[in-house]
């Protein structure tokens, strides 16, 4: 389960573009919409899902492993 949570919070550290502003954030700041896009704390709306929630039901074996290619 350790592992788990490790891999969880390295996943939620790598940036990801708002598609309502287009600013950059961490993915563990932000909303996923139904079509797999991701929204920041000022442009989402009640239908999507915080990284919290989406976090839970990732499958982590489809994930890339950690390494230093990731910026």
């Amino acid at each position: 389960m350790e592992d788990h949570q490790i891999s969880i919070e390295d996943f939620g550290k790598r940036v990801q573009r708002c598609y309502g502003c287009f600013i950059a954030y961490h993915l563990k700041d932000m909303y996923l919409g139904e079509d797999v896009t991701f929204f920041c704390e000022h442009c989402h709306d009640d239908t999507m899902f915080h990284f919290d929630q989406f976090s839970k039901l990732m499958d982590l074996s489809k994930l890339d492993p950690p390494g230093g290619h990731h910026h």
